[in-house]
């Protein structure tokens, strides 16, 4: 008898993760304020508890950080905005002329090796190789331009979810009591435990790769700049948010760089490709593939196998997540293994 009360609430609380799931899923397109504010909570969080703990109250503590975040956010914005609007109209007004240039490029190249004396197979997948290279660069291209677009168009849900990252961190503990109300008393301590385990992977790694993108970006832009590479800044941003990849980020970043370089001059190219270089190689003293593996609990073969992973199921958003989310299932299967076993 007791066994069947116990499967029957198993079953009733599977089939409501299920139907909310499901639900979720349906409404997902309406939820990127709520995910957006969830992120900010989790990343501002630790610094409202600090705070807290000196004496303040938790609605102070909040001002306090926000006052602090949102400050530096909005002089830095003050600065830079006009100079990234400026760089995006010119780059929209300057894409027909940076096309054409690339197209003479690649018609030059491919004359070049037509009249030599490589084998006539060989000619033909050169060729197929650089129809299936300009066609990359479209849509690379038109992948950055429609990801600007789309953030615009998002711009509402964008300015709310920091209104709703208040209420969040205002209410966490409170929140945080209540999810648990809903868990049997025996599951309690296993989930607490879970949570946390959870929590000290995601901590190191989100805040740390945030902190790397940061700065990546900034010495990016300002290498870019001192080279006179053309959208600096806009390039410096990509590469930032790009770095965020394991290993490949780097590579994918450097790519808009190099292309445009190319199209100026071979020379400006190779010191762009050694400005990336030395950019990473700085990286890679402070957070290369052996601290990164080892953040989040992973060989570097396995972080290498998620981001490939993730790329496949989910595009760029799936790179960018693979590895925290493989990171998180090590955690909970490793609590099902000590259950089971």
């Amino acid at each position: 008898m007791i066994v069947a009360k116990r499967l029957v609430r198993v079953t009733i609380i599977l089939l409501i993760v299920l139907l909310s799931s499901y639900f979720l899923w349906l409404v997902r397109s309406g939820l990127y304020p709520f995910i957006i504010a969830l992120f900010l909570a989790y990343l501002l969080n630790p610094a409202v508890a600090h705070v807290e703990q000196k004496g303040f109250k938790r609605i102070w503590a909040i001002i306090i950080i926000y006052s602090l975040v949102f400050g530096v956010l909005a002089f830095g914005g003050i600065k830079l905005v006009p100079l990234l609007i400026k760089e995006l109209e010119n780059f929209a007004r300057e894409i027909p002329q940076i096309t054409n240039i690339g197209q003479q490029f690649l018609e030059n190249f491919q004359a070049q090796y037509q009249n030599s004396a490589l084998p006539f197979s060989l000619r033909i997948a050169f060729d197929k190789a650089l129809l299936s290279v300009e066609t990359e660069v479209q849509a690379f291209t038109a992948a950055i331009v429609d990801g600007i677009i789309n953030s615009i168009s998002y711009f509402i849900g964008i300015i709310i979810s920091p209104v709703l990252a208040f209420y969040l961190l205002h209410d966490w503990n409170e929140i945080k009591e209540k999810l648990l109300l809903f868990l049997p008393g025996k599951w309690r301590y296993e989930v607490i435990t879970v949570v946390r385990d959870i929590d000290k992977v995601l901590n190191g790694l989100i805040r740390g790769q945030l902190l790397i993108a940061l700065l990546v970006g900034i010495l990016v832009s300002t290498g870019l700049y001192l080279l006179n590479v053309k959208f600096a800044l806009l390039i410096g941003i990509l590469a930032g948010i790009l770095d965020i990849i394991p290993y490949f980020g780097a590579i994918i970043g450097a790519t808009p760089a190099v292309t445009l370089a190319l199209l100026d001059s071979p020379f400006l190219a190779l010191k762009v490709i050694v400005l990336f270089l030395v950019i990473h190689q700085l990286e890679g003293t402070v957070i290369g593939p052996k601290i990164l593996g080892e953040s989040v609990g992973l060989h570097p073969l396995s972080v290498i196998f998620f981001v490939f992973v993730g790329g496949e199921l989910g595009g760029l958003p799936g790179m960018l997540l693979g590895v925290p989310l493989a990171a998180i299932i090590k955690v909970v299967f490793r609590h099902l293994y000590k259950l089971l076993v």
